[in-house]
């Protein structure tokens, strides 16, 4: 098991190289709604704790955000500098992957996945202020 920026870094390679087509950000967007359709039933659910179901909705609302934008990305209805644009597919990637840092299906197994998209959503930050102002 690897730490979570070691394993950023290869998504974040994998989204400079692979993730260049529309017909693969489409098919990451049909898989970031699903895993965060996921986060829904854990935040719904009565066996969490109210600090899990806290940083659970954190997650859910950070990464709501950033699917929105990759969204409005792949309908050519916003611009990012390559680079920003890059590191949001990357958590993307990150978030709909099961084999990260804590695979998903451990305790804890979102844990590193609510650290990355954190991470890139404060990246981010200027982006989505004006992602929400423009649209």
């Amino acid at each position: 098991m690897s730490d979570w920026k070691t394993t950023y870094t290869h998504f974040l390679t994998s989204a400079t190289e692979d993730y260049t087509n529309k017909e693969k950000l489409g098919d990451l967007l049909v898989q970031g709604e699903l895993a965060l359709a996921k986060v829904t039933v854990d935040v719904a659910s009565s066996e969490i704790s109210n600090i899990e179901r806290e940083e659970e909705l954190t997650l859910y609302f950070q990464m709501k955000q950033l699917l929105n934008m990759l969204r409005a990305l792949y309908n050519d209805q916003f611009e990012m500098q390559p680079d920003k644009q890059h590191a949001l597919v990357a958590a993307v990637l990150y978030f709909v992957s099961p084999f990260d840092a804590i695979p998903d299906d451990a305790p804890l197994g979102l844990f590193d996945d609510a650290q990355v998209i954190d991470y890139v959503h404060e990246q981010l930050a200027s982006d989505i202020d004006r992602f929400h102002n423009e649209l």
